[in-house]
């Protein structure tokens, strides 16, 4: 018999033994091509072992104190008892105020880890609706919700924050993106170069015009200002704004918040670019189906919404506007 926590802490050591010296992203583009999904079942660096190990320790500590210490104890836990036992645990990591991306960390660490001792785990973990409620339900999470009145902040910025508010309110970019886009005039869209996981994604603005010769102004403007050089002053910018304003202080990734939550509308009410791009992002027939229903337009829009905010799993666009 062993104990749960050394069962976790080895598998974490044997997938860190298989990953470090490998590539992340030139193995998920190589899985990719081989199955269809963009993935790496391996650990690749040291700093993120520790994090999932700590993660996991003190998921550990948890099961110890429902009497869960040993591998036959956890084996003798049926798939519903496990997946109540994580649930309850998300739970209880909300109710301490963890933020979105702490319990992310620890749904990735489970993924790598209690999912190979208790595989029929895994589907329960990889869920959207259940990972969106995990993240949505701590209170720190909130942190990320777009603004009461982005408006009246922008107006407070000084101008080359201001653009780059803006510029994330229209494109949807997180804040580095927006030195990654390349502005193509003639087809009126604009490409994000290596975005995160080393991703290249295409915004189309056929329906957008207004909005796209605005963003590729900003665009432009903002490159040639470096603006990257000047992040910390933009974020001590923003928090004043929001003080000034009466609101609270909500990050810059919530101007990514408020482009979602405008989007999903214009996708909902205007079903002729909802088709047009369902064509460009390469849906298949029945996600172009969804589109004809008003009891599935909801899911089409979704996987417009998904492609346009450089996410790979469908459903990830509900997190910012549910």
């Amino acid at each position: 018999m062993h104990r749960v926590r050394y069962l976790i802490k080895n598998t974490l050591d044997e997938l860190y033994d298989l990953g470090k010296g490998i590539k992340k992203g030139q193995l998920q583009r190589q899985m990719e091509k081989l199955t269809g999904e963009r993935v790496s079942h391996f650990i690749h660096s040291s700093t993120t072992k520790v994090r999932y190990e700590r993660a996991m320790m003190k998921f550990c500590d948890y099961l110890e104190e429902r009497g869960i210490k040993r591998d036959k104890h956890l084996n003798k836990l049926t798939t519903e008892e496990l997946q109540k036992i994580v649930d309850d645990y998300f739970k209880k990591l909300a109710e301490e105020g963890c933020s979105k991306n702490t319990i992310k960390v620890h749904i990735a660490a489970m993924e790598k880890s209690l999912a190979v001792i208790r595989p029929d785990i895994k589907p329960y973990l990889q869920n959207d609706e259940n990972r969106i409620g995990w993240w949505s339900e701590g209170e720190a999470s909130r942190k990320r919700d777009s603004y009461t009145d982005p408006e009246a902040i922008r107006e407070r910025l000084d101008e080359t924050h201001r653009m780059i508010a803006e510029a994330q309110a229209l494109g949807g970019f997180r804040v580095r993106e927006i030195a990654r886009a390349e502005v193509d005039r003639e087809n009126e869209k604009i490409i994000i170069h290596n975005a995160k996981g080393g991703r290249t994604r295409e915004l189309y603005f056929q329906h957008r015009k207004e909005d796209f010769e605005r963003l590729a102004d900003l665009i432009e403007r903002l490159k040639k200002e470096e603006y990257e050089k000047r992040l910390k002053d933009y974020y001590k910018d923003l928090k004043n704004a929001c003080k000034a304003t009466g609101q609270e202080y909500h990050s810059a990734h919530s101007f990514r918040y408020e482009y979602a939550q405008r989007r999903i509308k214009e996708l909902r009410e205007n079903r002729e670019e909802l088709k047009d791009l369902l064509d460009k992002y390469g849906a298949d027939e029945k996600m172009k189906d969804n589109a004809n229903n008003e009891n599935t337009i909801n899911i089409a829009a979704d996987f417009v919404l998904t492609q346009e905010l450089g996410h790979n799993r469908l459903k990830m666009s509900r997190y910012y506007y549910r």
